[in-house]
């Protein structure tokens, strides 16, 4: 699908707040309060890439030119040796797209939300384009609201949580009213990591197998370091990853339970006593 182009300049980040930051507002049904906005700061990495892949590529064309140089000569009689050095040099040549993958992907999750004492609460993202820009600046600027609402919290699941459950509603919205999926295409791969990752948690807690229809779910979240590496997969941490799939689970599973309302208003202060009572 068209994922719209990427979001170049300060003026062009700044309309697509407004347009989140006002659906938002509509789908929490906010629209009349007053809240301060947060600076949005483009980070600028994703620009760099290509400058970045090229140089790997300055770097290892020399070095898979003379390997090449050395192996020609003796291809017909060189045995396993001159194989393992042609497979060197086809790793050598495919490594720069593994890298660009790779880090891209960990550039695309970078964004965030922070209070800074000097400007104010900032959200920092890159140019990504239009649409995914928009979905991931939901997530940021739902942290925004909910500090604005509930303050600071020990459980720092009960904020991701809600951060993504309000990325969510603003994804359907969207998708509806513009008639276009390509809006779900960005959080429905994070929802579906985070819910799996819970229920690999509530497997290991009570100590029984996964069922095998959910293990057979694909995941951008894998367990394998060497797997990532070649799939390009993004990194991330575990601490990290069990904070965003607890919340996301719990969110999720209370709307069934309570409501969207309450879900979205009563669950961030009375987390522990309704999770209790459900």
């Amino acid at each position: 699908m068209d994922y719209g182009k990427p979001v170049i300049t300060e003026e062009d980040a700044e309309n697509i707040f407004r347009k989140a930051a006002q659906i938002t507002r509509k789908v929490l049904d906010i629209d009349g309060v007053d809240i301060p906005e947060p600076k949005i700061v483009l980070t600028r990495h994703l620009s760099r890439l290509s400058y970045l892949t090229a140089r790997l590529y300055l770097i290892f064309l020399p070095l898979c030119l003379f390997l090449i140089y050395l192996t020609v000569p003796h291809h017909k009689d060189g045995g396993i040796a001159v194989w393992i050095i042609w497979l060197a040099i086809l790793f050598l040549l495919f490594f720069p797209f593994i890298y660009r993958r790779r880090v891209r992907l960990n550039i695309e999750h970078e964004c965030g939300y922070r209070k800074d004492a000097e400007h104010g609460p900032i959200i920092k993202i890159d140019q990504l384009p239009s649409i995914q820009f928009q979905s991931y600046l939901s997530h940021e600027y739902a942290h925004h609201l909910y500090y604005h609402y509930f303050g600071g919290t020990s459980n720092k699941w009960v904020g991701e949580g809600w951060a993504r459950f309000v990325q969510w509603q603003v994804a359907q919205h969207v998708c509806r009213e513009e008639e276009n999926p390509a809006y779900l295409y960005h959080v429905i791969p994070q929802i579906i990591g985070e819910l799996k990752f819970a229920c690999s948690l509530i497997s290991m807690v009570l100590q029984i197998r996964l069922p095998a229809h959910v293990r057979k779910i694909r995941s951008i979240y894998k367990g394998n370091t060497l797997i990532n590496f070649f799939t390009g997969s993004p990194g991330y941490n575990i601490d990290s990853l069990i904070v965003h799939a607890v919340g996301t689970a719990v969110f999720f599973l209370a709307e069934r339970r309570i409501g969207l309302h309450k879900t979205l208003w009563d669950l961030p202060i009375k987390s522990d006593h309704i999770i209790s009572e459900g």
